[in-house]
């Protein structure tokens, strides 16, 4: 008799098995509770638009500034082509 109690038992492995299946139709749940939520760190208040705004300024100001020093980096080629001219002659 003793050796059919131990049978009917559950074994260890069949408890954690139970206790694991539990703990996800937890998780199940509170998944589905909070699915139409906007996941931690993209609720959109306001300041990502500010920073994105901000980022399209500051690329324009770099081409802007690009370009100046283009503009900057000819001219003085050209006066450097010009002394070596005259220093030359």
């Amino acid at each position: 008799m003793a050796q059919q109690t131990v049978l009917q038992k559950p074994s260890r492995l069949e408890q954690a098995q139970a206790r694991l299946d539990s703990a996800l139709a937890k998780l199940e749940v509170v998944a589905g509770e909070h699915a139409d939520q906007a996941p931690a760190g993209t609720v959109d208040d306001g300041r990502t638009r500010e920073l994105e705004a901000e980022v399209e300024a500051l690329t324009e100001r770099n081409r802007s500034l690009s370009q100046t020093n283009d503009q900057i980096g000819e001219r003085l080629d050209a006066v450097i082509a010009r002394l070596k001219a005259a220093v030359g002659a």
